[in-house]
């Protein structure tokens, strides 16, 4: 546990807002990269300190999904959440199509 960790979190449910905030932060920024769903669950991460795992569920784009923009989505939901003073740390977790293409990832 760290010091801005507060008891209240170890047990403490995604509200309602906090959930709806990360929602429209990430429908704003990924709609466009295939975003079809998101799920928000309250977890600890390795260190037991108390974090909000986000789930993210892709359908297929084409020509590909854009990693510039991905690599906005946790700041950009941080932020949104340290405004609202929400102290857990958003875990993204992308759940892309099979067959979906990365752009610049085609040499990889």
């Amino acid at each position: 546990m760290t010091a801005f960790t507060y008891e209240r979190d170890l047990d403490h449910p995604v509200s309602a807002e906090v959930e709806q905030t990360i929602r429209d932060v990430l429908k704003e920024l990924l709609s466009s990269q295939g975003l079809e769903g998101v799920l928000v669950n309250p977890g600890l991460d390795h260190d037991g300190d108390p974090v909000l795992f986000v789930h993210l569920k892709f359908r297929l784009v084409k020509p590909g999904i854009d990693p510039e923009i991905l690599s906005q989505s946790t700041i950009s939901v941080s932020r949104a959440l340290w405004k609202m003073g929400e102290r857990r740390f958003p875990h993204l977790r992308y759940d892309f199509h099979d067959d979906q293409r990365i752009l610049g990832t085609e040499n990889w």
